[in-house]
């Protein structure tokens, strides 16, 4: 062999030693995923907990108790109205859910126009002497196509069985022109001190009127707010988002950023978010980003979290992620088509191969 064609050999060599594929059935390489989630599969569907689950289940936060066992608190829809619900499950068999009691764990208020349509998008901390519950109240106090959410907080003295609603609404919503001037909801709390607390919000700052969509199509602008806290009750907000949309900067129109899942683990911040674009067909997608502070986010905004399943409960959409750590797997429990129309899923991963 000639000079140059080793040095060429040699080349390709280094090159293919460097390009990240893997092998599709022993045949065709590909690109490796961006983080190698494995699905599980749909583990609970529309109806679970009866007719006010008819609609949708959705926006899971799942714990993990002293026995071992796993609960799930979720959202679900049906008759009109939102609720809040638990059930259990062992971890060996996270297809078997049982709900904790029959009726739900958070329902509408009575009075008042805050949560008059009832509770969503729960996470649940725990704690010995008593549980804190975040969720988003539906009302009837927003313009008409608008929505009327805002953040609440419910607390439970008997480890998460009954809740009473301590706080509603719980964050003020911001000045005209502020990031957080029209909605407060979901939310994903962290206690990373013993007096620290720290809080990742929806924060939705106006409703843009976007005619090339359609004449008159009304898409609300949300971002990810921060805020502190020292007991987790009274919290203090961050001036500015930590993540916003990226609007008009991508060709599809980049709406919003929301509903954190966020994990500590080895001195990083782990987020995975649900981004909306005004791609053909619309709705959610996930999205992840990493921070060293909580305040200073990477965004890996052009990476797929999970591919979509064709024909499956997430053939359109996914989101709502809530991760939790399992052994040496972390485990996502997500939300597939339109909201939670078709079900929660899970899907894991080894801790090690989290980039």
């Amino acid at each position: 062999m000639s000079k140059k064609l080793a040095i060429l050999a040699l080349g390709i060599v280094v090159l293919l030693a460097n390009l990240d594929f893997t092998q599709t059935n022993g045949k065709v390489p590909s690109k490796k995923p961006f983080q190698p989630w494995v699905k599980k599969g749909r583990i609970m569907a529309p109806g679970f907990a009866g007719p006010q689950s008819q609609s949708r289940v959705s926006a899971p936060s799942v714990v993990r108790l002293k026995n071992g066992r796993l609960r799930m608190y979720f959202w679900a829809t049906g008759r009109g109205h939102h609720y809040i619900y638990a059930a259990e499950a062992s971890p060996k068999n996270p297809y078997d859910w049982k709900l904790v009691k029959e009726e739900p764990v958070l329902g509408p208020s009575p009075n008042g126009n805050i949560n008059a349509n009832g509770p969503s998008f729960p996470w649940v901390i725990q704690q010995d002497d008593r549980w804190l519950m975040y969720y988003v109240a539906w009302g009837s106090w927003a313009p008409p196509d608008e929505l009327s959410n805002r953040t609440g907080l419910a607390i439970s003295g008997d480890e998460g069985i009954h809740w009473k609603v301590l706080k509603e609404p719980l964050l003020p919503l911001g000045k005209p022109g502020e990031y957080d001037a029209g909605v407060t909801g979901s939310v994903a709390v962290l206690r990373t001190g013993p007096q620290t607390y720290q809080m990742w919000y929806t924060a939705g700052e106006r409703y843009a009127i976007l005619d090339w969509i359609s004449p008159g199509f009304k898409r609300g602008i949300v971002h990810i707010g921060h805020a502190v806290s020292q007991d987790g009750i009274a919290w203090v907000k961050t001036q500015k988002p930590v993540l916003s949309p990226r609007l008009d900067a991508v060709k599809a129109y980049e709406a919003v950023v929301s509903k954190p899942g966020i994990i500590l683990m080895n001195g990083t911040y782990h987020m995975w978010l649900s981004v909306f674009t005004m791609q053909e067909g619309g709705g959610y997608r996930l999205n992840y980003a990493r921070s060293r502070d909580g305040l200073d986010w990477e965004r890996f905004a052009d990476e797929e979290v999970m591919p979509l399943t064709p024909g499956g409960f997430d053939s359109n959409h996914q989101s709502y992620a809530n991760v939790i750590e399992q052994g040496d797997e972390l485990w996502m429990f997500y939300v597939g088509n339109t909201f939670g129309a078709t079900g929660i899923g899970l899907a894991t991963m080894k801790k090690s191969e989290l980039k």
